[in-house]
């Protein structure tokens, strides 16, 4: 636990310490492209309303570089390719250097891994009846389980998301309400330890240092649902190149994050296989003339394929729109299948909120919207992600949902258990001081 608190708090230093500066580096690493974003930050002097027993200093920011570089060395969110993902950082690094016209240091990256794992757990003290205080708070989270069994992974967020006093849920600042018995519930989201060495190693060749870190379905999220929508209780459907993840949101807190390694890559390469393309060609193939509902007309649309070779008597192949949507369709319904159980498991329909929200690059597949309502049985939209101050209008997608979400939570992060003092460490404290007032008195 003190671990975990020590290694936390050193990234949250590293973020203040980042602020003070005024400028940081946003990364998403993803599978098929690598983004970055250049931040001018400005401190507002403003507090997170989250929790009085740890206010953090809001973020004024403004976007002063991006860039966007095709991904290489990385799959499913792991790098795989050293040299070929250290390549591919720097490139978008000095790419948005260039264009804020400053050199970057401080990193903040954020990525979807399939090896993702969401587990709430929970614990309570009992005290005498009077008002809760933050002391009572940190006690609480310090009686959490926070070390898992498997040491081959790592937490990435603990994320409290209930207070309860004397069996009376859904408070979300327990602080000077009177009762006995103070319990939480805390939202964990943990992956492979390894990932995250391979990731700080890359930096550091390429002489960046990693501020902060989060998962992409949760950043996805704070950018593109709406503030009702959190808070009754709202599915996120990110749909990727290499995977596939959901987060739901519930009174406005991140409850339970899943993934899956399908994606829009996937069906790319049930295209190039079907039809004999290249895999370029094949993505052409997917965004200009895909889609998943089909139509009467489907079987006479003809769409020419590209040949391989250059020789220009060769005749050019066609195939007919149905075709190519009788490649697209399984595959859709085999990541939104497999989604489906993944929501299956997280008792989503308990939620008074039933809205299924679509972003990432897959959710500008045609027809997507119809299809997932048809599919999942709920109320659905694809959401394009919260515009930001100085984005270029070409970077401002909904693939761009989890790095934009990045820059939010940079700005105004939620409060997770290593923002609150734990008890052995107001103990820790006092000791010190009484061995200071002792040495003072008998030196």
């Amino acid at each position: 636990m003190r671990k975990l608190l020590q290694s936390q708090r050193q990234l949250r230093q590293k973020r203040l310490t980042a602020i003070k500066k005024g400028t940081v580096a946003l990364i998403d690493l993803g599978s098929s492209k690598v983004m970055c974003l250049v931040l001018s930050l400005t401190d507002t002097n403003k507090t997170n309303s989250f929790s009085d027993s740890k206010s953090q200093q809001g973020v004024a920011f403004r976007v002063v570089g991006a860039s966007t570089t095709k991904s290489r060395g990385v799959r499913y969110g792991e790098i795989y390719e050293m040299r070929e993902a250290e390549s591919a950082i720097r490139t978008v690094i000095q790419r948005a250097q260039k264009m804020a016209g400053c050199l970057i240091e401080n990193v903040f990256l954020t990525f979807s891994s399939g090896s993702q794992k969401s587990t709430l757990i929970s614990s309570s003290i009992r005290f005498s009846q009077r008002e809760v205080s933050e002391t009572d708070i940190g006690h609480a989270l310090s009686n959490l389980n926070l070390v898992y069994d498997d040491l081959k992974r790592e937490i990435i967020h603990a994320l409290p998301v209930n207070f309860s006093i004397d069996d009376k849920h859904g408070y979300r600042d327990p602080t000077g309400i009177s009762g006995s018995k103070l319990s939480v519930d805390v939202n964990t989201v943990s992956i492979q330890s390894d990932i995250i060495k391979n990731i700080v190693s890359c930096l550091n060749k390429c002489d960046l240092s990693l501020a902060g870190i989060a998962i992409a379905p949760y950043l996805s999220g704070l950018s593109s649902l709406l503030e009702d929508e959190m808070q009754l209780g709202v599915v996120c459907i990110d749909l990727g190149a290499a995977s596939s993840s959901v987060s739901i949101f519930f009174r406005k807190n991140l409850i339970f994050s899943g993934s899956i390694r399908i994606g829009g890559q996937h069906i790319t390469s049930d295209i190039m296989q079907a039809f004999q393309i290249s895999f370029l060609a094949a993505e052409r193939l997917k965004v200009l003339h895909g889609g998943l509902l089909p139509t009467n007309t489907d079987d006479r649309e003809t769409i020419e394929l590209p040949e391989s070779n250059t020789d220009l008597y060769t005749d050019r192949r066609t195939i007919t729109k149905s075709e190519l949507l009788g490649v697209i369709r399984p595959r859709v319904e085999e990541i939104f299948d497999s989604l489906r159980s993944i929501l299956d498991q997280s008792n989503f329909e308990f939620l008074p909120g039933q809205k299924i929200v679509l972003t990432g690059g897959g959710s500008k597949l045609a027809n997507i919207l119809d299809f997932t309502s048809t599919f999942l049985g709920k109320s659905t939209r694809v959401a394009m992600p919260m515009r930001i101050q100085g984005l270029p209008a070409s970077a401002h997608g909904p693939e761009a949902a989890a790095v934009i979400g990045l820059a939010l939570n940079l700005a105004q992060p939620q409060d997770e258990v290593w923002d609150f003092r734990a008890p052995f460490e107001h103990e820790g404290d006092e000791f010190i001081r009484r061995t200071w007032r002792w040495v003072k008195a008998n030196w």
